[in-house]
């Protein structure tokens, strides 16, 4: 009985979702703005609208290509497990069942990183939070984790890693060795991965608050996908009308090829489980059931765009200043799309 294949769709994501919050002041958190009694009032209906519009794009993200939903989205700017419980219950994206991994860390805002998952696609297996702070970085404040989550993604076991960096307040200058050392740990996390398994293969997102080209993302030794794309003027958010793509997702080596000079062991096990002799049965084993990378975008249809006055085809965000501006956020998402092989035995 021959055997055929056909493609699966897997999209993977990542959205700063813009101040995400609750209306609840929170104790030992600076979110006093976004409460009924602030400035904003920001009140149950305006929270709402948020937690549906961010939904509906999401919705349209696990679309692409005839997706049945999406696969991963890694989210920055969200308060808490209840804003991430709401935004998976909300009417759109209850029929995917998504669920989430998210740790509170020290930020002053209050504002973290998240990992949402549809468990059809997904599994996960160890996950942890990283901290920036160290004896000599971060000791006056704190500033968001580095998320990791392992798991197996249809077939193929994958380490992600949920980034958002420190931003650019104070100077792009002024602020960049913040970032540099936030690349550096990410790296350190990345290598400590590869050293125990040199096949790994690890998907790196996040809002950089760099743009492909800076120091810091280049400091990580990845593919950038969204390298291209910035050489051609595509941005996921823009700033005193200069486009910057912040919001990127990034691959390692693995994803593309074998590593040169590593050899495989015999025994190594593969994203299903199953003892591999060799290379040439690892190979085999890899084109009926492996992800494969496809392509990269920033996901900007019209219904995302500001439609007039001055900041016409910038992203339609949910404030301006304390103005409620009943948009989205300020941020594009990124797109990463993998197709996946799945091997089918024809009956004759």
């Amino acid at each position: 009985m021959p055997l055929t294949s056909k493609a699966q769709t897997i999209i993977v994501g990542f959205y700063n979702c813009e101040n995400l919050y609750d209306t609840i002041d929170q104790l030992n958190v600076i979110d006093e703005e976004f409460t009924p009694q602030s400035h904003k009032e920001y009140n149950r209906i305006k929270f709402q609208n948020k937690i549906t519009h961010l939904a509906s794009v999401i919705e349209g993200m696990g679309q692409l290509e005839s997706a049945k939903g999406i696969a991963l989205l890694g989210v920055a700017e969200i308060e808490n497990k209840m804003v991430l419980r709401q935004l998976i219950e909300s009417p759109l994206l209850i029929k995917y069942h998504l669920k989430y991994i998210q740790f509170d860390s020290k930020d002053a805002r209050g504002v973290d990183v998240a990992l949402l998952y549809n468990p059809s696609f997904f599994t996960p297996y160890q996950y942890r939070p990283y901290s920036l702070t160290d004896s000599s970085h971060f000791t006056d404040y704190a500033t968001r984790d580095i998320l990791y989550v392992q798991g197996l993604l249809d077939k193929t076991w994958v380490h992600i890693l949920v980034n958002h960096w420190p931003s650019r307040r104070g100077g792009e200058k002024q602020s960049a060795n913040k970032r540099l050392w936030a690349a550096k740990v990410c790296k350190k996390i990345m290598d400590s991965i590869e050293a125990q398994d040199p096949l790994a293969k690890i998907i790196v997102m996040g809002d950089f608050n760099d743009n492909p080209d800076n120091k810091s993302v280049q400091q990580l030794h990845l593919q950038n996908p969204y390298y291209d794309l910035f050489q051609k003027g595509v941005g996921s958010l823009a700033y005193r009308d200069v486009w910057n793509l912040f919001d990127q997702i990034l691959l390692n080596n693995a994803w593309e090829h074998m590593i040169p000079g590593k050899h495989i062991q015999k025994g190594i096990k593969n994203g299903i489980g199953e003892q591999l002799k060799n290379e040439a049965e690892y190979r085999s084993v890899k084109a009926l059931f492996d992800l494969t990378y496809y392509k990269s975008i920033i996901y900007n249809n019209w219904g995302l765009l500001e439609k007039e006055g001055r900041y016409k085809g910038y992203p339609k965000r949910t404030w301006n200043g304390d103005h409620f501006n009943n948009g989205f956020s300020d941020h594009f998402p990124a797109v990463t799309i993998f197709k996946v092989k799945t091997a089918e035995i024809v009956v004759k």
